[in-house]
């Protein structure tokens, strides 16, 4: 039996909110969307101001590193490596851009972080990086209240 791993929604608007507040509010206003596992958006948020466009980046970005298994940059890399371009994979909600980070959790994709809009797609990327930190905490954190406490000597 397969037990699938899922990032929900109270997860993901923490992941959305440690990037919020690492991109404060000094930059140019941002979009942040997470995906589940099949690149389904669970929860997204956008600061005032926020454009369309850095809306459905963030998306794209969330969809494609969870769909592909990949962040964004390094898929980028991998076409290119290969000859080949986003459109050969026939589908529009595929991206290339900076800012598409991979939730992996005990080796499974639960999901992807998208962050658009701050002008900088590096910066983006750094930005989703935040998210990810924040989403390893929270597994840690569950680790620790289901470990058993003891020594191992006493176990």
């Amino acid at each position: 039996m397969i037990n699938e791993i899922v990032i929900g929604h109270a997860d993901a608007r923490l992941v959305a909110q440690a990037i919020l507040a690492a991109a404060g509010t000094t930059g140019r206003p941002i979009a942040v969307a997470v995906a589940d596992g099949r690149g389904d958006i669970v929860y997204f948020t956008r600061q005032d101001g926020a454009s369309a466009i850095d809306v459905r980046n963030s998306e794209r970005k969330a969809y494609t590193a969870a769909f592909i298994g990949r962040d964004s940059s390094q898929w980028r890399l991998q076409i290119m490596h290969d000859g080949r371009t986003v459109a050969d994979w026939s589908d529009p909600n595929m991206t290339t851009l900076h800012g598409g980070w991979t939730l992996r959790r005990q080796s499974q994709v639960i999901g992807g972080i998208g962050v658009a809009g701050t002008g900088d797609e590096d910066r983006d990327e750094q930005f989703a990086l935040k998210g990810a930190e924040a989403a390893a905490q929270i597994s840690v954190d569950e680790w620790r209240t289901k470990r058993d406490p003891r020594p191992i000597r006493d176990r």
